[in-house]
């Protein structure tokens, strides 16, 4: 799905010589313009997130941040590694839908034009290149001067972020622009990262042909109805985990009853298990590639917004929100950045039984369980790819039975001789 936005171009100029009648047409300045689309974008969201799944409507939505952009102009030579982003900086790039609709069109400000130097009129022979990286989802840099990106704001614009986007290259340094990301551990704040590539192939006003997949660089002038169209790929790997309750059954295709009322699984946290787990590295937004990581053998993600413990208060339990007492159906996507040679072997639950009981102390009774599965096949992470896990927890609910026990007579009965009734 693509939005687009187009601005109109100044009338065309006509230069005349007294000496001579020759007409030249001077192509007038094009606003660039942009289509974009997420590229093999879920449709489901974790709740209580914004950009944990970004689709294209999320990317669209004109509440939302949209994307980032950085333009680099080289004149009519080709992009290098010495260049800065001198033409476009962190831009943000914002869309107008509404949150159920795509959005139809893109606006950022200020606007940008194609250089003119085309090679198509008698004035100039040169052709001038433009390169874009782009990013999703944006984040605006707090900062504004020598140092800018190296403070980030979070997604809610609040504060600097100390995960998720947390350091972007400086507008001072030049080469491709790099973001420094870190892994959040929180279910609620996993983030999509995406970089942008070529969506669409077009053929620019000199003849040079432009490939969709193809990295952005050295883009040349386009018709005036032209649009650079940006496929968004995503740079993590994602672990849909899907934790389901199987109560008193062998078999967890087997329908049955869910928990009974006043009971409740509450899951803390959900580690995976592994080598190479990417916790924190840098996206070069160039080649797509991933560098300088912080590996782990293991990243526990926390269901909850704040751990809890059987120390925490009893009475806590019951209400926490997000459980429903007819049973547990909870998904948690969880984004990883696939390291070199990243692998998952197992997986390790924490999660607790709570059972309202008036006749407790706290009338709440709270049985922990700590669960761990090794893998009979690894799986190795790659960016892009999806992997699903389902966490199937086993409950056996306590049944009791009574029976009264049978007196042991004892036979014969034992006479005991007490004094005679006198007459």
């Amino acid at each position: 799905m693509k939005k687009i936005f187009t601005f109109a171009a100044v009338a065309a100029v006509v230069l005349s010589s007294c000496a001579k009648v020759d007409n030249y047409k001077v192509s007038a300045p094009e606003a660039i313009s942009f289509g974009v689309y997420a590229g093999n974008a879920a449709t489901k969201a974790v709740s209580g997130t914004d950009y944990s799944t970004i689709t294209n409507v999320i990317l669209g939505d004109a509440n939302k941040s949209g994307f980032g952009v950085f333009g680099y102009y080289t004149d009519a030579a080709p992009y290098a590694s010495n260049t800065k982003a001198n033409f476009m900086y962190n831009q943000q790039v914002k869309g107008n839908g509404d949150g159920t609709d795509p959005a139809t069109a893109w606006t950022y400000s200020p606007v940008k034009y194609w250089p003119n130097e085309h090679g198509a009129s008698a004035v100039s022979t040169d052709t001038d290149k433009l390169t874009f990286l782009a990013y999703a989802p944006f984040v605006a840099n707090l900062q504004i001067g020598t140092d800018k990106g190296i403070s980030i704001a979070d997604k809610t614009g609040s504060a600097a972020a100390t995960e998720g986007i947390i350091a972007m290259t400086a507008n001072n340094v030049a080469g491709d622009a790099v973001l420094t990301f870190k892994v959040p551990a929180s279910a609620e704040e996993q983030i999509d990262l995406m970089y942008g590539v070529l969506g669409a192939g077009y053929t620019g006003l000199d003849g040079t042909i432009f490939s969709a997949g193809d990295k952005m660089e050295n883009l040349t002038k386009q018709e005036t109805d032209g649009k650079i169209s940006i496929l968004f790929k995503h740079a993590l790997a994602k672990i849909a985990i899907d934790i389901k309750e199987v109560v008193d059954a062998e078999d967890p295709t087997t329908t049955v009853s869910p928990v009974s009322d006043g009971t409740k699984v509450v899951v803390k946290s959900v580690t995976l298990k592994g080598s190479n787990i990417g916790t924190q590295g840098k996206l070069n937004l160039y080649t797509g590639a991933w560098s300088d990581f912080t590996n782990a053998t293991e990243f526990s993600v926390a269901p909850l917004p704040a751990a809890i413990s059987v120390d925490a208060a009893p009475t806590a339990y019951p209400s926490i929100a997000g459980v429903d007492e007819d049973g547990l159906d909870k998904t948690v996507d969880l984004m990883l950045i696939p390291g070199t040679d990243s692998k998952i072997t197992g997986v390790e639950i924490v999660y607790y039984v709570c059972t309202q009981d008036t006749q407790l102390d706290g009338e709440v009774s709270v049985v922990e369980n700590k669960i761990s599965k090794d893998f009979a096949t690894a799986l190795t992470i790659v960016k892009g790819k999806q992997y699903g896990l389902n966490l199937l927890l086993g409950l056996t609910s306590i049944d009791l039975t009574a029976e009264v026990e049978n007196w042991d007579v004892i036979t014969p009965a034992t006479d005991v001789d007490l004094p005679k009734n006198v007459d």
